[in-house]
């Protein structure tokens, strides 16, 4: 059996083992990355699945595989379209919603105007900016 330690630091109450050398402890670990063949559907499917084409004449050759998946993907979809929630989910959903609107305790042109300094920095930049363009479309 194989031990890969992948803390840098080992624990005080662990026996010693034997450290990896100092660049494969400091190298991150990464996913590895599978390329997938790219692969083109045919224009003759797109011309199906618009509607332009009957099914009978796209399922010849090569392309049978293809109208295969999309008609068993639409027929999972026709399934999934005519699901409905379960009563008591709907009714669970409903009795947690409030029955008023909350209401804001004072209008949003009473309440105090806070800004921050970043927020005053970022509206001088843009005021200054807009003079600028301003100064020199009227020169």
């Amino acid at each position: 059996m194989m031990y890969e330690d992948m803390n840098e630091k080992p624990l005080h109450n662990e026996p010693s083992r034997e450290r990896k050398n100092d660049e494969q402890v400091s190298r991150p670990v990464t996913d590895r990355e599978v390329p997938l063949k790219h692969r083109q559907t045919p224009a003759a499917v797109h011309a199906w699945l618009d509607g332009d084409l009957p099914e009978a004449a796209v399922r010849r050759g090569d392309t049978s595989r293809d109208v295969a998946f999309w008609s068993a993907l639409n027929k999972d979809m026709e399934t999934r379209r005519r699901m409905t929630t379960p009563a008591h989910v709907f009714d669970t959903i409903m009795a947690a919603l409030p029955q008023t609107a909350p209401m804001v305790i004072t209008p949003w042109w009473r309440r105090p105007f806070e800004m921050t300094p970043m927020v005053a920095a970022a509206a001088a930049t843009g005021l200054l900016a807009a003079g600028v363009v301003a100064a020199t479309m009227f020169r």
